[in-house]
C-alpha cells in the first residue's frame, strides 16, 4: 500500500486546515477599552501562557469547525526527545484515519485503509520535496504540530486582549478573552508545514480564547468576519497526561 491516493486525505487534511492551536493566559493589570471590557497587555497574557504551556509536555487537541468542532483528535506528547503522537479521525468510523508516530517512524492506517498498516521514516525527503510527486496526505501536516512554539508565535501577532468574564465549556469553568491577532505575523512566526498557515485569514481576526485557573487554554474559536461557514475551533484537554502510542502490528513500508 501506498500514502498516494488515500481517500481520507481530503477529509483530514481539510479539517487540519481549519483548526488552529493558540492561547493566552488571564493576568492583571491594563486598562479599560472603549467598550467597557477589561483590556490586558499582550505581552504579560502571551507570556503566561507560554509559562504555562512550557511547563507541561502532552496535550489532547480536538480539531474541527465550530460546526463540526470533533473532525479530528490528536494525543500529542513533547516530553525531551521523544515525540510522540496518535491522530484520529470522527465521524463515520468506515472513514476512519489512524495516524500515530512513534520514534522516528509515522504509520498510517484504519478502517478507511482496510486496517492496512504502511510507515514512513519522519526524514523521508518525499515529505517535504514538492518535486517528488509522492502525495504524503496529512503526515507533513501532523508531523509539524508543535503545540508550545505554535503558541509562542503568537506573541508578536497579538494587539489587543479583553477579558469577557467567565463562561462554562465543557463542564468546565472558564476565563474568557477575546484576542485581535494579525494573522501574517502570526504566519510568519510559524513553520512552513503549519496547518495554521493554511487558513485563508484576513489581515486580522478576532479570537475567543477560553483558559483554566493554571493559565492553560481549553477552547479557542474564530470565524472569518461576513462568512460564517468559514470557522474554526481547537478544544485542549488532558494536559499533562501520559500519551502511550502503539507501533501497528505488520505494518509495511511505504514504496
Amino acid at each position: 500500500m501506498s500514502c498516494t491516493a488515500l481517500p481520507g486525505r481530503r477529509l483530514l487534511t481539510a479539517a487540519l486546515a481549519t483548526s488552529f492551536a493558540l492561547t493566552t493566559a488571564a493576568c492583571s493589570g491594563g486598562g479599560t477599552s472603549d467598550d467597557g471590557t477589561a483590556a490586558y497587555d499582550n505581552a504579560d497574557v502571551v507570556a503566561e501562557m507560554t509559562d504555562a504551556v512550557e511547563s507541561q509536555d502532552s496535550v489532547r487537541l480536538t480539531l474541527g469547525t465550530k460546526q463540526s468542532p470533533e473532525d479530528i483528535t490528536v494525543d500529542t506528547s513533547w516530553a525531551g526527545d521523544e515525540r510522540a503522537f496518535r491522530a484520529l479521525t470522527g465521524g463515520d468510523p468506515a472513514q476512519q484515519l489512524d495516524v500515530r508516530r512513534v520514534g522516528s517512524r509515522v504509520y498510517l492506517g484504519g478502517e478507511l485503509v482496510g486496517h492496512q498498516w504502511t510507515f514512513l521514516e519522519v526524514d523521508d525527503p518525499r515529505l517535504t520535496d514538492p518535486e517528488s510527486g509522492f502525495d504524503a496526505g496529512p503526515v507533513p501536516t501532523l508531523l509539524a504540530i508543535d503545540v508550545p512554539g505554535d503558541l509562542a508565535a503568537l506573541e508578536s501577532a497579538v494587539s489587543a486582549v479583553s477579558d469577557e468574564g467567565t463562561e462554562e465549556v465543557d463542564g468546565q469553568e472558564t476565563d474568557h478573552y477575546t484576542l485581535t491577532v494579525d494573522s501574517q505575523e502570526w504566519f510568519d512566526g510559524l513553520g512552513e508545514s503549519s496547518m495554521y498557515r493554511a487558513m485563508d485569514l484576513p489581515e486580522s481576526v478576532t479570537m475567543d480564547l477560553y483558559v483554566d485557573d493554571d493559565s492553560l487554554p481549553v477552547r479557542l474559536a474564530y470565524e472569518v468576519p461576513d462568512e460564517p461557514e468559514a470557522s474554526a475551533q481547537i478544544g485542549f484537554s488532558e494536559w499533562g497526561s501520559p500519551v502511550e502510542v502503539a507501533v501497528p502490528r505488520r505494518a509495511k513500508p511505504v514504496s
